[in-house]
């Protein structure tokens, strides 16, 4: 009787140890394949990092923002205050007319052509001043047609003033829709804090 007990304990015994070594296997299997998943995640993200490309370029600083402005038509020129490439502050007077009226810059910007009369000539509809926005600001780049796609509005991208030697943040608000020479025409925004003049010279950096 007692060797039967013990025949069935051993027994017992040995399908314990069975089930311990099973469960021991099955979970290092999990985590060996745990292992590769995350490392082909790594190393998926690794290429993604390495297939972005910074495109850099100069491009010259221009005006985001050019308009007519027109003088009350049917008064006539009294004065002007302004010459052509001047820098005035908004507010600041552009011109009166006889009646004692004034035309007064709209924001920060520049003068770029006055189509005016004489002094004591009659303003008509077809007279204006056109000006430029200081404020905000554009720079261009081109993208090759392979990079284009990856490419989006919105899109971040620095630009340097060569002069001021001062980073700005900009961000893409116009795509061509057309290729030149396989080459499409990019358009980014950014603020002028101030110390940017039109015309100066700009690197532009973007990541694609």
């Amino acid at each position: 009787m007692k060797h039967k007990e013990l025949l069935i304990i051993l027994i017992l015994f040995i399908i314990l140890v069975g089930i311990i070594i099973s469960y021991v296997i099955k979970n290092s299997e999990s985590s060996n394949n745990r292992i590769m998943s995350e490392t082909n995640s790594v190393q998926t993200s690794e290429s993604t990092v390495e297939d972005k490309t910074t495109v850099k370029q100069s491009s010259e600083i221009k005006t985001a923002l050019s308009e007519k402005i027109e003088p009350h038509a049917s008064y006539y020129l009294s004065e002007v205050y302004v010459e052509e490439k001047q820098f005035v502050e908004k507010g600041a007077n552009i011109l009166k007319s006889t009646n004692g009226n004034y035309l007064t810059a709209p924001y920060d910007c520049s003068i770029n052509s006055l189509n005016l009369p004489d002094k004591e000539g009659k303003l008509l509809n077809s007279h204006y001043v056109e000006i430029s926005s200081n404020n905000i600001l554009s720079v261009t780049m081109n993208i090759d047609e392979d990079d284009i796609s990856k490419v989006s509005l919105g899109q971040e991208s620095t630009i340097t003033v060569i002069t001021l030697g001062k980073e700005y943040k900009g961000y893409v608000t116009n795509i061509a829709s057309t290729a030149s020479n396989g080459r499409f025409k990019v358009t980014i925004e950014f603020e002028n804090d101030g110390n940017i003049k039109l015309g100066m010279t700009s690197s532009v950096e973007m990541e694609v």
